[in-house]
């Protein structure tokens, strides 16, 4: 490990145990204050003077919120989404390139300031829905929502929602509305036991850091760019590599998500309870249940942290599919890209999912790595979807369990393919490697799909269907 990840880890670490003091802070404003206080002390550990990038588009951010609550959202998206691009190569026009922690922090807060911009605007046309709307029982829904969405930040909240140390330093993405709900306090006498949720979530980080130190001494990422495994190894070879440095990947990932996770676990944010169904990122998603556990009177109401659960990793390892094991991955940044740029689009759901993709590829850098990489998703959800119509929904229960060993497997080399392009990261080594295997899995993508496509044409049309499996 390099240093900098050490020093990384021990604010990690640290963050984790102060949560143990923040969640017993008497009042709002004391939690307010010192998690930003916290925030700010740890986004200069790893920036130092570089923290000007963050603290520049948080106070443009209050700026726009100012000047329109109808058009906000759009403008921040453009202004901050621009900005992280100067971020980025600012360097070649003379500015220092910032530290790789830094870009981590840049990354959420970006997320963080873009969100806050779509809660304001989504307050405001609720509100005047609400306003409007003469049905009574659409009335109600519309005023409950806004009972547990609305929010109204002045500039110093949204500062203090910028840089409060829970996910400052490498996530999860949470709502405005999910920060305000934590100041509040955690509800320690219903039976919320954080220091248990802890423990019950961590235990698996040491078997992650374990396999990732093991892993990447025997199968560095160093070695796909080495000459001697184009010159002394053969095409099988390097597409097994493949596999390992992904296992590495995940490692890494899974660990730090995990730890994460924690921070906001020990802090209390993100604990809601179960009968309202909470989502990662998001929050309460059943209001009604929530609306009736805060009028129960109960010693006990179970709670999860559901809202900030980030990575479930047997569902990322195991579900048989590209798009299912993506939901798995990063979920509250998926949230954020469904809620604020998906959804957002008024566009066919192929362009729809494209441009999705281009924005977590934006978001993640300006390398053309990330870009190859999730722009070729898109192709491969459509290609899922075909198989899933033409043949998967046609089979008996036994075809479909060997159906889908077979797509996981596919599932895993493809995403082990597309994770060299997102580690390699320059264009030059990522197209060295893929034609070292042939393009294998790019080839095997315009075969599915033209495969699909002849089923879909020619066979489809006879007696108006396909056959029907019975295996």
């Amino acid at each position: 490990m390099k240093a900098d990840d050490i020093v990384y880890l021990g604010l990690l670490i640290t963050s984790i145990g102060f949560g143990q003091i923040y969640r017993r802070l008497g009042t709002p404003e004391a939690r307010k204050w010192v998690g930003t206080c916290v925030g700010l002390g740890l986004t200069v550990a790893v920036s130092g003077w570089h923290i000007l990038h963050p603290l520049l588009l948080t106070a443009t951010n209050v700026l726009i919120l100012q000047y329109s609550k109808s058009w906000c959202h759009a403008i921040s998206f453009w202004w901050s989404f621009s900005y992280l691009l100067f971020f980025r190569v600012c360097h070649y026009i003379g500015v220092e390139m910032a530290p790789g922690h830094t870009n981590a922090v840049q990354m959420m807060i970006t997320l963080k300031l873009i969100g806050i911009c779509c809660e304001v605007h989504d307050t405001w046309r609720k509100r005047g829905e609400a306003k409007k709307e003469e049905d009574k029982e659409k009335k109600a829904q519309l005023e409950l929502e806004l009972k547990y969405e609305e929010v109204d930040p002045s500039p110093m909240d949204i500062f203090h929602y910028a840089f409060c140390y829970v996910g400052v330093l490498t996530g999860p993405y949470y709502k405005y509305r999910v920060y305000t709900d934590m100041l509040q306090g955690t509800p320690l006498s219903n039976g919320l036991d954080c220091l248990q949720a802890m423990l019950w979530r961590i235990w698996v980080v040491p078997l992650y850091a374990i396999a990732f130190l093991m892993s990447d001494y025997f199968f560095p990422l160093s070695f796909a760019e080495d000459e001697a495994i184009f010159r002394d190894y053969g095409f099988f070879y390097r597409m097994w590599y493949m596999t390992p440095v992904f296992f590495n990947f995940r490692m890494r990932i899974y660990a730090a998500f995990v730890l994460s996770e924690c921070v906001c676990i020990m802090a209390g944010l993100g604990a809601y309870p179960v009968v309202c169904e909470p989502k990662p990122g998001r929050g309460p998603s059943k209001y009604e249940a929530l609306e009736m556990s805060s009028k129960k009177v109960s010693d006990k109401i179970e709670y999860n942290f559901e809202t900030i659960h980030n990575i479930d990793e047997f569902g990322a390892d195991f579900t048989p599919t590209v798009r299912g094991g993506m939901r798995c991955w990063n979920m509250t940044v998926q949230f954020w890209l469904v809620n604020n740029v998906y959804k957002r689009l008024k566009l066919a759901r192929p362009i729809k999912e494209a441009l999705t993709m281009f924005a977590s590829a934006y978001w993640h850098g300006v390398y053309s790595g990330y870009y190859l990489s999730m722009l070729t998703v898109p192709f491969i959800l459509a290609v899922e979807d075909y198989f899933d119509r033409l043949v998967r929904r046609k089979l008996g229960d036994k075809g479909k369990y060997v159906y889908d060993w077979l797509a996981w497997f596919v599932k895993m080399q493809n995403f082990a393919y597309m994770g060299m392009a997102f580690l390699l990261l320059r264009v030059d080594t990522t197209l060295h490697y893929w034609h070292s295997i042939g393009y294998i899995y790019h080839g095997l993508l315009i075969m599915m799909h033209c495969i699909a496509q002849y089923v879909n044409l020619i066979v489809g049309k006879v007696s108006g269907g396909f056959i029907h499996f019975v295996l």
